[in-house]
């Protein structure tokens, strides 16, 4: 009587553990993971205008920087200087369609002169919905290029950060977490009229 007792409490404590909700808020990073002292050490890749990249950022393995926002995951860019207004577009995707189980990674955009000095850091991501048939539902939004700008930082938001706000079909709104792995997309083109 007894084992069947233990038996039935440990397949209860199975089935809700199965239902334990994950963690609201990703684990911060740590200092010691930070690889440079500025920003004129890191190594800028070339984007050319009308070129895109998809950089899939990953918590344990991406490099770490101190940004305004606090530490974060990031990935530096060099822009061809150009005669006319440019703007990135930048699309972040959900870790999950499911919205009660989805994270981000929130991105945020510095720009730097040919000397690597701020320029403009734009700590917002006022965005739009979309969705692609193999990647699934984004958020996207343009950032426009300053033109003294020779250089760019693609960050991720703290944890801690507002959080982005998903209407479901349903109406329901959910805050959905930052997180510090996700897929980001940044694509370097001319400016809308």
């Amino acid at each position: 009587m007894k084992r069947q007792f233990w038996i039935g409490i440990g397949l209860i404590c199975a089935a809700l553990s199965g239902c334990a909700t994950r963690q609201l808020v990703a684990t911060p990073l740590v200092e010691s993971r930070v690889g440079v002292k500025s920003y004129a050490e890191m190594s800028y890749q070339p984007l050319a205008l009308n070129e895109a990249r998809t950089i899939d950022f990953d918590a344990g393995t991406s490099p770490v920087a101190r940004f305004p926002d606090g530490l974060g995951v990031y990935a530096p860019f060099s822009l061809d200087q150009q005669s006319k207004a440019t703007t990135l577009r930048v699309r972040t995707w959900f870790s999950s369609t499911w919205l009660p189980l989805a994270t981000v990674l929130k991105p945020y955009v510095m720009f730097l002169d040919a000397d690597k000095r701020v320029v403009s850091n734009v700590e917002s991501f006022e965005s739009t919905d979309g969705s692609t048939f193999v990647k699934g539902h984004y958020r996207q939004t343009y950032f426009i290029v300053p033109s003294g700008a020779r250089f760019f930082i693609l960050y991720s938001a703290a944890s801690e950060s507002d959080r982005m706000i998903l209407t479901a079909q349903t109406g329901k709104r959910w805050a959905i977490p930052n997180a510090y792995s996700g897929t980001v997309e940044v694509k370097h083109e001319v400016a809308h009229q």
